[in-house]
């Protein structure tokens, strides 16, 4: 057993947190996971815990394997101080072969770092005491996925070594954050509506929100949107926006290029309509489950509150997040029966999302293709 040197934390954070129903159902799956959140990740760690990391007395095999495992980066700062060095293969070197890890297994969960610790899980403790899990983890999803039921919330006791928050927020700034996220968790599970116009119906409340705080959605016009779809050249725009990440994100360039090859020198129209109901015929609570997978997401990012970017800019990014996902989706499965499947396609591609400045590059590749308005928006979140 390692000794402790001193805390990664500043203090232990014990509150009643306010957490997605699945949460309390969650478990790692260890050397069941499929797709590993120790492999082929570039994970960081702060200066102190690279430091605890290294002082560490403990046994010498084991010492050495970790003064190979963490590496500073050239340009370090306190939060972003030292990267896991992966293996020929890309996985973790303390990643066992039975899926656990090393450290964890000699030296005590205390001394991991912050995001082995507690990945997938995500607490927030400046707008409000809220924790979730990310979608980037089969299991997650998996748990999301297992009914059909509106995504629910509910307190139960937490804690978690964690720095406290710096931001000022103030009273007020917080009960606008609670009241504003409901109301877009409302439109988003209103299922009297297709789901693409309910996000919408999202985007009107958005924008609104933008000139008046305090406007309700009982206020709102939602009949000036209508459905508008041209496939071809919704197509054509999303191969040319989506070829901007090639290099940028490894994770996602491979699942691109398998359905760019799929249309290629195909009819556009033709290849989508076989994979889209091929998908609707194996999934037909599709809807559902984008719904409950989006709004996952956005209470794991605290949306609509995401630092440096406008209420519809928001807005912006979530169509692009949401067609990316169906895109994905609806054609790598055209050979595919199994949930698993999907959850490994989702997975993958909410590594990226949750986890990256994804959705600004995106918000910006969007802009430049003009679909930054509501009638261009529409043409993607109908197909």
């Amino acid at each position: 057993m390692a000794i402790k040197l001193n805390s990664f934390a500043k203090e232990k954070i014990r509150n009643a947190f306010l957490v997605p129903d699945y949460y309390k159902h969650f478990s790692c799956k260890g050397g069941e996971c499929r797709d590993s959140c120790c492999a082929d990740w570039k994970v960081t760690i702060p200066m102190d815990q690279y430091f605890l990391l290294h002082g560490l007395s403990c046994n010498k095999n084991v010492k050495e394997k970790i003064d190979r495992t963490f590496r500073p980066l050239f340009n370090t700062t306190p939060e972003r101080y030292a990267e896991i060095v992966h293996t020929q293969d890309g996985d973790c070197p303390l990643h066992k072969k039975d899926g656990y890890c090393l450290l964890h297994e000699t030296c005590g969960e205390e001394v991991l770092p912050w995001v082995c610790r507690y990945y997938p899980r995500g607490p927030r403790i400046d707008y409000a005491f809220e924790a979730s899990c990310a979608n980037s983890c089969e299991k997650t999803l998996e748990l999301l996925l297992e009914n059909d039921e509106i995504l629910k919330f509910e307190t139960i006791n937490l804690s978690f070594l964690m720095k406290k928050t710096q931001k000022e927020i103030s009273i007020i700034q917080k009960h606008i954050y609670i009241k504003v996220r409901d109301n877009c968790f409302k439109l988003l599970s209103d299922r009297k509506y297709s789901l693409a116009l309910r996000i919408l119906h999202l985007g009107i409340y958005l924008k609104s929100l933008e000139s008046n705080i305090e406007i309700k959605i009982t206020d709102l016009d939602f009949s000036l949107v209508q459905e508008t779809k041209d496939v071809n050249s919704t197509y054509l725009k999303l191969f040319e926006i989506f070829s901007n990440f090639n290099g940028r994100f490894p994770r996602l360039v491979n699942l691109l290029e398998e359905v760019k090859m799929i249309y290629e020198n195909h009819d556009i129209e033709e290849i989508y309509q076989n994979n889209l109901q091929h998908f609707e015929d194996i999934f037909t609570n599709n809807e559902i489950m984008f719904e409950k997978m989006l709004i996952n997401d956005l209470f794991f990012k605290q949306f609509p509150f995401q630092p440096n970017l406008s209420f519809f800019d928001q807005f912006i990014s979530i169509c692009g997040s949401f067609m990316l996902l169906r895109y994905l989706s609806i054609n790598l499965m055209w050979n595919k029966s199994f949930q698993e499947d999907l959850i490994d396609i989702l997975s993958r591609t909410f590594t990226v999302i949750s986890h990256s400045e994804f959705d600004r590059q995106l918000l910006n590749y969007l802009e430049k293709a003009g679909l930054n308005n509501m009638f261009e928006l529409s043409k993607i979140l109908f197909i």
